[in-house]
């Protein structure tokens, strides 16, 4: 079940981060005032990014440390125990600390044009790392199916 929520909660991730970078953009270009919107957009995918990040962090524990993953010093070999031990993880957690880093910046009292420049670039490199770290259906090693299917156990 927790496997299925952080499948389904990628894809809202996505969604309010790619709505948080093409807003910044519009705002950045088009000299716009910083409103409302645009800060609950923000807080709507930082909020996600937190829930993703304990759910994340509970399936670390369970899948990666307590499986002895770690322990067995090959992780690095092997790119299937790299992937979930090293790069998915630093990758998720690197890209939510930009999250945060992009929303602290939306609250701080600054002219509008810097806040949508720093908003859209933290914003837009998270997007980019969550789009590379996802373990998508076509990733030969670790791939999972793109639209998850809720496992009886």
């Amino acid at each position: 079940m927790l496997l299925y929520l952080h499948s389904i909660i990628r894809y809202f991730i996505l969604f309010f981060a790619l709505i948080v970078a093409a807003q910044s953009l519009v705002g950045m270009m088009g000299k716009k005032q910083f409103g409302k919107g645009n800060k609950m957009f923000a807080l709507a995918l930082l909020i996600f990014c937190d829930l993703q990040l304990v759910f994340g962090l509970i399936l670390y524990y369970t899948f990666v440390i307590s499986s002895g993953m770690l322990k067995s010093g090959t992780v690095m070999k092997d790119p299937a125990s790299r992937f979930w031990a090293v790069e998915h993880s630093v990758g998720m957690i690197v890209a939510i600390i930009l999250v945060h880093i992009g929303y602290a910046v939306a609250k701080k009292p600054i002219d509008n044009e810097k806040k949508f420049k720093r908003l859209f670039w933290c914003s837009f490199i998270a997007l980019c790392i969550f789009v590379a770290t996802i373990p998508w259906q076509y990733k030969q090693v670790v791939g999972r199916p793109n639209i998850p299917v809720m496992q009886a156990s």
